[in-house]
């Protein structure tokens, strides 16, 4: 399973011991995917799930916070891979508006914002509303939350509750929804941490610790080769220009001090300037094997010119 799926799973598993955050999360859930349709007789309130699990767990909220019977609550297949919960009766379906602070607009529902005005109901909330509309991101590839709704609305009324969480999103059109997006891996971390998915919380760091090591270790081979690099391009400079002054006059053309570094040079031609300067007894620092390197360069330019 992914990580989504896992974690939509857990929190489907969370029961809150107060009765206005179950019904927060009720609400939550049926603000995204929550409508009214005609049915049969009247019109009945369809509730849109996309497991078995998430079915039963909706279903046991919905006995949790209303007392509507089980024969009127429905369940039958909506298309592939969904599921529909159906309400049926007038009485019922006004239960539930009224519990869960409901109004409607068009076949659509929006939530009183008193619903919301607990810091623990903001959570149950965001909890309901991502395991209707959410989706996470493989974090071992990026770090992408989302929540799909179906009005603008709705999206900017999570906005406003992550906001007062000290959570930041983004909103963004995306065909016939808008789309509450969360890209940075620690307020990810912090949402999921809100919902109270514990377990998803853990695994989402110990796959951000690995992925920052790995990408450390990645950061250190990389500048490693970088360097080798350039001292086998420096290396191979200095070696023709030694080679290039013996042709012409030979080694003994050059001082003794010069001569002892051009010498290990062409000994030792994957050598760095400081690796080179500890051969030598006392051992020379980085200036001073570079100096002496850039003097017999010097030398070879001359002979070049002339």
């Amino acid at each position: 399973m992914s990580f989504s799926s896992d974690l939509k799973n857990e929190l489907n598993n969370i029961i809150d011991k107060s009765i206005h955050c179950r019904s927060a999360c009720l609400a939550g859930f049926i603000s995204i995917n929550g409508r009214m349709q005609e049915f049969e007789d009247g019109e009945a309130l369809i509730i849109r799930v996309d497991s078995d699990d998430t079915e039963a767990g909706i279903l046991r909220l919905i006995r949790m916070v209303t007392h509507i019977p089980d024969d009127m609550c429905i369940c039958q297949n909506e298309k592939k891979h969904h599921r529909k919960i159906i309400i049926l009766g007038a009485e019922n379906i006004d239960e539930m508006m009224l519990r869960l602070k409901l109004s409607r607009y068009d076949n659509r529902f929006s939530v009183n914002p008193m619903l919301t005005q607990r810091e623990c109901c903001k959570r149950a909330y965001l909890r309901g509303a991502f395991m209707a509309g959410g989706s996470v991101g493989n974090p071992e590839k990026s770090y992408q939350m989302e929540i799909a709704t179906l009005s603008e609305s709705e999206a900017e009324r999570l906005s406003a509750i992550l906001e007062k969480m000290s959570l930041s999103c983004g909103i963004v059109e995306h065909r016939d929804r808008y789309v509450v997006y969360i890209k940075d891996g620690d307020t990810i971390s912090d949402m999921l941490g809100l919902m109270g998915a514990s377990k998803s919380l853990m695994e989402f760091e110990n796959i951000r610790i690995l992925k920052d090591i790995r990408n450390g270790v990645n950061r250190e081979v990389n500048c490693d080769t970088a360097n080798m690099k350039k001292i086998a391009r420096s290396s191979a400079k200095q070696i023709d220009d030694i080679n290039y002054i013996i042709s012409k006059n030979g080694i003994d053309f050059l001082p003794e001090n010069l001569r002892e570094i051009a010498v290990a040079r062409i000994e030792y031609p994957y050598y760095s300037l400081k690796e080179l300067g500890e051969l030598f007894t006392p051992p020379l620092g980085k200036s001073g094997v570079s100096h002496r390197l850039r003097k017999i360069s010097e030398y070879a330019n001359e002979l070049k010119n002339n």
